[in-house]
C-alpha cells in the first residue's frame, strides 16, 4: 500500500501529464532532453493512430530571463543565476523560444581573461553545453555596436569549446537588431528560412523591437512565422496599470500586427510569444485583446466575459474555463481553445512586486481566502481549476495548441515556490500539433 505522500506525488505527475509511455513514433532530435507541457502525450497523439495523425509536435516557449543590468539592487547579478535559468529553459528543450531581456551588451562582470560575449549568447552557450551537438542557435546576431577598442572591446574568437561555432558573430546594423529581443532554436528540429526585425515605438530608452523568424520545420518542410515582442509596461513613467500605459501598448500591438499579416500573407500559421505587460484582468480593452480580435488565439486564455461584480474594475476570474471550439461569444472573449493540458497554471507569470526581488508577489488566486491563509493545494485537482494572472503570453493562428506549462519549482501544499525563481518572470511553454 503507499503511503499518502508516495500518493500524492503519483495523483501530481498523473495531473501534470508526466507519466509517460515510450514514444510510440519518431519525434524531433532535442526530444532526447527533458521536455515539458505534456509534449510527449502530443507526441502520441500525433503519432500514427493518435487524433491528431500527421501532424509534428513542436514545442515553442517565451521567457523574460531580466536583463544583464535590469533591476539593480532586486534582482541578482546575472553570473550568480545564469545557471538556473537556463536549468528552466532545459525543463523543456524548446524547439524555440523567444527571450526577452536577453541583453546585447558586452557582459563587463566577466572573469579576467575569459572570452568576450553578450547576455543572450551566454544563455545559446550554456544551452548548447547541455545538450550534444550543441544545436542551439540564435537567429539575430547584429548589435547596436561592436567595440573594438576600450575598457571592454570585441574578442570573441569565434569558437566554443575548442569547436566553430559559425552563428557566432559580431556585426554592428542598430537597424538590423533585435535589441534585448533575440530567438533561439533547435536547428536539428527547424531552419531558418528568413528573419527580421521592426522597431516599435518606445516609451523608455530601450529600444522596443519585434523579432521575426520565418521556419521550416525540417521533417516536413512545413513552414511558419515565429515572432517575439516586449511591450513597454510604462508610459513616460506611470503605472502599468494606467490608461496611458495601456493605451502606448496597444499602440505597439498596432505596429505588431502590422507586421505580421504582413509576413504572414494571409495564411501562414503564426506563433506570436512575449512580455505584452497585459493581463485579462481589466475591464480595458488590451494590447492582448487586439491581438486575439486579430486571430491569433490566445492559448491558455481567460474568459474575457466574466465579470468578478458590476463594480470590480477588473474582468476575469481565477477559475479555468473549459475548453470550446469558438471564440465568437463576444468581442471580449479570450478562452482557451485546445489546451487541455495546463500544468502549474495557478503561478502568475510574473513574480515580483515592483522593486522588489523575484519571487515576492503574491498569487492570490492560489488561495481560498481573501487574506491569503488558506491556500489551494490540498489536492492535485486545485492546481488545474484555476490559474493565475499572464503578461507572458504564446500566442498563434493556424496551429493547433494541447499542452501549456508554466515553468515553475512549484510547491503544491503551500502555494509557495521551492527555490526563488532567477527572474522576475516564470518561463511559459506550449506543445503545439504543427
Amino acid at each position: 500500500m503507499r503511503s499518502p505522500r508516495a500518493a500524492l506525488a503519483l495523483a501530481l505527475a498523473v495531473a501534470a501529464g508526466l507519466l509517460v509511455a515510450p514514444l510510440a513514433a519518431v519525434a524531433p532530435a532535442s526530444a532526447a532532453n527533458a521536455r515539458c507541457a505534456a509534449y510527449h502525450d502530443v507526441v502520441r497523439e500525433t503519432s500514427a493512430g493518435g487524433v491528431l495523425a500527421g501532424r509534428t509536435p513542436l514545442l515553442a516557449a517565451s521567457y523574460n530571463i531580466a536583463g544583464y543590468n535590469a533591476s539593480a539592487g532586486t534582482m541578482p547579478g546575472w553570473e550568480s543565476r545564469a545557471d538556473r535559468v537556463v536549468g528552466m529553459i532545459m525543463r523543456c528543450s524548446p524547439d524555440v523560444i523567444g527571450l526577452q531581456e536577453a541583453s546585447e551588451a558586452w557582459m563587463q562582470r566577466r572573469p579576467p581573461g575569459s572570452r568576450n560575449h553578450a547576455q543572450f549568447e551566454h544563455v545559446v552557450d550554456l544551452m548548447n553545453a547541455r545538450t550534444p551537438g550543441a544545436p542551439y542557435r540564435v537567429t539575430n546576431t547584429y548589435r547596436k555596436s561592436c567595440p573594438t577598442t576600450g575598457p571592454n572591446p570585441a574578442v570573441w574568437n569565434g569558437t566554443w569549446h575548442g569547436e566553430r561555432a559559425p552563428w557566432r558573430t559580431c556585426t554592428t546594423s542598430a537597424s538590423a537588431s533585435s535589441s534585448d529581443n533575440r530567438t533561439v532554436y533547435d536547428s536539428r528540429v527547424l531552419e531558418v528560412v528568413r528573419h527580421g526585425s521592426r522597431p516599435l515605438s518606445s516609451a523608455t530608452s530601450t529600444k522596443r523591437t519585434l523579432d521575426w523568424t520565418i521556419f521550416r520545420v525540417r521533417a516536413t518542410g512545413k513552414q511558419f512565422l515565429f515572432a517575439n515582442t516586449h511591450l513597454d509596461a510604462r508610459y513616460r513613467g506611470k503605472a502599468i496599470t494606467t490608461s496611458a500605459s495601456n493605451s502606448f501598448r496597444r499602440k505597439q500591438a498596432a505596429q505588431v500586427l502590422a507586421t505580421v499579416k504582413q509576413l504572414r500573407a494571409g495564411s501562414l500559421p503564426a506563433v506570436l510569444v512575449g512580455d505584452l505587460n497585459s493581463n485579462g484582468r481589466t475591464r480595458s480593452t488590451t494590447a492582448v485583446d487586439d491581438f486575439t480580435r486579430a486571430g491569433l488565439v490566445d492559448l491558455l486564455g481567460t474568459d474575457r466575459r466574466v465579470y468578478r461584480s458590476k463594480s470590480a474594475k477588473w474582468r476575469g476570474s481565477c477559475k479555468s474555463v473549459g475548453v470550446t471550439s469558438s471564440l465568437s461569444a463576444t468581442r471580449f472573449a479570450r478562452v482557451p481553445l485546445h489546451v487541455k493540458r495546463r500544468i502549474n497554471v495557478s503561478y502568475n507569470s510574473s513574480n515580483a512586486v515592483a522593486g522588489k526581488g523575484p519571487g515576492s508577489a503574491k498569487n492570490t488566486c492560489m488561495y481560498r481566502d481573501k487574506k491569503l491563509k488558506r491556500p489551494r493545494g490540498s489536492t492535485p485537482a486545485a492546481y488545474y481549476k484555476h490559474q493565475g494572472t499572464r503578461i507572458d503570453y504564446v500566442l498563434a493562428a493556424g496551429i493547433r495548441a494541447r499542452g501549456w506549462e508554466t515553468v515553475v519549482d512549484a510547491n503544491l501544499r503551500t502555494a509557495r515556490y521551492r527555490a526563488t525563481p532567477p527572474s522576475d518572470h516564470h518561463m511559459v511553454a506550449a506543445t503545439l500539433a504543427f
